[in-house]
């Protein structure tokens, strides 16, 4: 079984690395990627350590280092996979500390943001959040909950999306297409025509944009995702035919921080052809 999108710790997620990895043992996953929203420091941890490649060879599973980067393009957010990297390459690091150096201001914005609508965070919750490679929305949202300004989670990161900010903190979808590619990554566009509570766009967009940034990079569509339905998915693999590029599934895991379960690689039980997923025969770099 094939899962080529989840997150710890290291983003926005619940799961620390072990943690994750013990998860999709359990689960029967064969194949899988840990996709961190703007960090390979994850996927750094996993190669770094003998006992977790060790386990993962023990399972008689495969692992393949990736990182999932929060682009613009046209005014439309996008999230584009990057897999088979190398976590500790310099182009990996420079972009890291790119979207670090813009979250930073993002995060001052939303600190006076949030202050000005009387939510003050105690000492703890600030120790929490500096604790955090990259500050995500959840990160925030479940300050919000715990402090008992909110009741739900969900509620709190609905409230957080209100904000409006005076600028988009993203990398610019095109550079990060261009650098990636001159390090050899396999670049796919992550749940392209909505992902949670996002406005979802046509799928005559979805050719448009293809057509424009396949000529920098782009390889493949996440076509089965833990929220599409059969006929979304339908469509979005007849986009990749068209226009030969890799198609690929992914749950999206981020633990407690979303109601996705490893393995949940659609919304209404499409199964998964995974004869489809050929993207991993391209892959030089897995751990196994």
């Amino acid at each position: 079984m094939i899962d080529l999108h989840m997150h710890t710790t290291c983003s926005d997620g619940t799961d620390t690395v072990e943690k994750l990895i013990d998860n999709v043992i359990a689960a029967g996953i064969t194949y899988f990627a840990i996709t961190d929203h703007d960090t390979a420091k994850g996927c750094r941890k996993v190669l770094d350590s003998e006992e977790l490649k060790q386990k993962i060879s023990a399972a008689n599973i495969s692992f393949v280092c990736g990182i999932e980067f929060s682009c613009i393009y046209k005014g439309r957010k996008m999230h584009i996979l990057a897999y088979d990297i190398d976590p500790h390459s310099k182009e990996i690091l420079e972009l890291e500390a790119k979207f670090k150096n813009l979250l930073k201001e993002k995060d001052l914005y939303r600190a006076e943001a949030i202050k000005e609508q009387g939510f003050v965070l105690s000492d703890e919750s600030m120790e929490f959040l500096n604790s955090r490679i990259n500050v995500r929305t959840p990160d925030i949202a479940n300050c919000l909950v715990k402090e008992g300004y909110f009741d739900d989670l969900e509620v709190a990161c609905a409230y957080l999306k209100t904000i409006k900010y005076p600028r988009e903190y993203l990398l610019d979808v095109v550079d990060v297409l261009k650098t990636m590619s001159k390090v050899s990554a396999k670049l796919v566009w992550a749940h392209s025509i909505y992902g949670l509570k996002q406005k979802k766009i046509p799928f005559e967009q979805v050719e448009e944009f293809v057509s424009e940034l396949k000529p920098y990079g782009l390889m493949g569509l996440e076509c089965y995702y833990s929220l599409y339905n059969k006929e979304e998915i339908d469509n979005l693999r007849n986009i990749a035919k068209k226009f030969d590029l890799f198609i690929t599934c992914g749950s999206d895991y981020h633990g407690k921080n979303k109601k996705v379960q490893l393995t949940e690689r659609s919304a209404d039980g499409t199964v998964v052809d995974e004869n489809e997923i050929n993207i991993i025969k391209t892959f030089s770099k897995t751990v196994n």
